[in-house]
């Protein structure tokens, strides 16, 4: 007799957390996306128009964690604005945000999709981890209602948020962050009240998350390293490579040697927006990494890195 679909689940990642734990390192995955983006436009579209969008990217996007896992990756990331580009006013990008509720909900969305209301985009992707027992890291758009007695509560009675999220390879939702060092561009989103410094444990060492602009400042970034003392950090980001950034490669390399940590970077892909560069960054220099300026296709990148840095013999 077969065994059922859950025990299936359930003995798939147990058997990855053991191998996981037989080693000091882990394979990490990052994927560079060339983004489908939205026709521009002020008005917002219908729902269904935008989840369309976001199932194209998806669908990319499922395809790289899918030859990841194939290749014995345990975790992936994926960039900033992967799922539906960056080309917003406030109104228009409403269409295309969730609901997302703290982890410590202890949710599963490919399993209980409905349990906070419609959440297609959280439930693929938590199926995308389940499916192929991986760490899949993704950003998205959270929005929070709001009212009257809150000061600070926009007159459209919403907050919303540059989102990352993390599923572990059962699927379950272990960490939400909303980026608190906004771009000077990314009108649509709110600031937190307060930084959040996000961090979950795995079987091959404690991880860090923020997005993208927060790399330039004390909070999260210093923060995560110094006083949370992290391994590794999530880092989906949207990076220009014009000044007054150094590129991408050479800045976020810097970042990790200089922190003394791992820093898997996955970077959009646009050439136009002068977006590329990601990799896979360790204490001791880049693992892998990826800067293409001539075409318009995705990269998918790849290593084993030492689950605890800081005690490795060669740690400098």
């Amino acid at each position: 007799m077969l065994p059922s679909q859950p025990l299936l689940h359930a003995g798939v990642f147990a058997l990855a957390v053991l191998q996981a734990l037989a080693s000091d390192t882990f394979i990490a995955a990052v994927y560079e996306h060339a983004v489908i983006l939205p026709d521009p436009t002020d008005k917002p579209v219908s729902p269904d128009a935008a989840l369309a969008l976001m199932n194209k990217n998806m669908d990319v996007l499922e395809g790289a964690i899918k030859e990841a896992a194939q290749q014995g990756a345990h975790i992936i990331v994926t960039p900033e604005d992967g799922i539906y580009g960056w080309q917003f006013t406030r109104e228009s990008i409403y269409p295309y945000l969730e609901d997302i509720p703290a982890p410590v909900v202890n949710w599963i969305p490919c399993t209980d999709p409905s349990r906070f209301g419609p959440a297609p985009v959280q439930e693929r992707l938590s199926c995308m981890a389940r499916n192929n027992s991986i760490y899949v890291v993704a950003n998205i758009g959270d929005k929070k209602p709001c009212n009257s007695s809150d000061p600070g509560c926009p007159s459209d009675g919403r907050y919303q948020y540059n989102t990352d999220v993390v599923f572990d390879p059962e699927g379950k939702l272990v960490a939400r962050y909303h980026k608190y060092n906004l771009f000077r561009g990314e009108t649509q989103f709110n600031y937190p009240k307060e930084p959040e410094v996000v961090t979950f444990e795995t079987p091959f060492g404690k991880f860090g998350i923020f997005t993208c602009f927060d790399i330039l400042f004390h909070e999260p970034a210093v923060v995560l390293v110094s006083k949370m003392q992290v391994d590794t950090v999530l880092f989906p980001t949207a990076w220009m490579n014009v000044l007054p950034f150094l590129t991408a490669v050479e800045f976020h390399s810097a970042w990790a040697m200089g922190m003394g940590v791992n820093l898997l970077s996955a970077n959009t892909h646009n050439i136009s927006f002068a977006m590329t560069g990601s990799g896979l960054f360790t204490p001791e220099g880049p693992a892998a990494y990826h800067y293409d300026t001539g075409t318009e296709e995705g990269c998918l990148l790849l290593a084993e890195l030492s689950a605890y840095p800081c005690l490795s013999p060669t740690y400098p």
